[in-house]
């Protein structure tokens, strides 16, 4: 039988993604992709805002109203993320090698619940999903399973306000404490932890000192409440700190190493107030200040 393809015809990745979303499409395949944007687009008789997913080079769409069955104020939050899907449907353009496909989110996290209440354990360990927050509460996605995670059970870490340290599509590890399965009589029930999977931290403020100068690496940038940022010698250890007044043109960046000076230690309050600055910037302000803001050097 003679090839049906030229000898040179090469089957790229996006040829292999696209094959792998017709058979997601055909046998319900739960799948993760990538949120790349936000679009207006036509659905049937009404337009609706939707994400971009790309999954491998194949370019997706899903509906506002597909995300979740939570009520959703906006979907900015979803952007940059990976979220599972399964595909509604599929669009062959039969002048390209592949197509695209309509995505919903919330048809996949009822397959994930479902295979949930059958194979979950209490001790068993997930990612779950932050689908909102506010000043005392996560309210979480846990395979699919709607939470509410109170203040006391996110962390050792002293959170004033959830909502400074979280935001919409982030995740964090819980441990499932208890499970009641669903039955024709009641709802199902879990209860979760993130708490008891950290070692408390708090067993190393003996290291540090009022006015010492550490190193940490930052964990989150907010806007509004400055960078949280994780002693490197205590895992589980975050400060808050300002943005520095005279950073320059440094950007400060998630995972970065920076310096921070201990400001104040609540020890009852498991709280640790600290300044941030950049050693570099310091180091040429204090040259431009001998050399250049007072006069040439050697000038009298």
């Amino acid at each position: 039988m003679s090839n049906p393809f030229p000898q040179d015809f090469e089957i790229t990745p996006a040829m292999r993604a696209w094959a792998d979303i017709k058979e997601a499409h055909r046998n319900g395949r739960i799948m993760v992709g990538h949120t790349i944007g936000i679009e207006t687009k036509s659905l049937g008789d009404r337009k609706e805002e939707v994400l971009k997913i790309d999954f491998h080079g194949v370019y997706g769409y899903l509906p506002k109203s597909h995300v979740d069955n939570y009520n959703l104020r906006g979907i900015q939050f979803y952007l940059d993320r990976e979220l599972e899907f399964v595909v509604d449907d599929i669009i062959i353009d039969k002048s390209a090698t592949v197509g695209i496909f309509l995505a919903n989110r919330a048809k996949a996290l009822e397959k994930k619940a479902e295979r949930f209440w059958k194979e979950a354990q209490e001790g068993h360990v997930f990612d779950a999903f932050v689908r909102g927050v506010d000043q005392y509460t996560l309210y979480l996605l846990v395979e699919g399973i709607s939470y509410e995670l109170s203040r006391s059970d996110v962390g050792y870490v002293f959170y004033e306000d959830l909502s400074e340290a979280f935001e919409i599509g982030d995740t964090l590890p819980v441990k499932i404490t208890s499970i009641t399965r669903p039955s024709k009589d009641q709802k199902g029930r879990i209860t979760a932890d993130s708490r008891t999977l950290q070692t408390d931290p708090w067993t190393n403020i003996v290291n540090y000192q009022v006015n010492g100068v550490y190193v940490g690496k930052i964990n989150k940038i907010h806007p509004e409440h400055g960078m949280f940022v994780e002693m490197l010698d205590s895992p589980g250890l975050v400060v808050r700190t300002n943005f520095p007044a005279y950073s320059g043109n440094h950007v400060f960046k998630k995972d970065e190493n920076i310096r921070v000076r201990i400001a104040q230690i609540d020890a009852a309050g498991r709280r640790v107030k600290a300044v941030a600055f950049v050693p570099q910037f310091s180091t040429r302000k204090r040259e431009s200040a001998r050399y250049g803001q007072y006069g040439s050097y050697g000038s009298r």
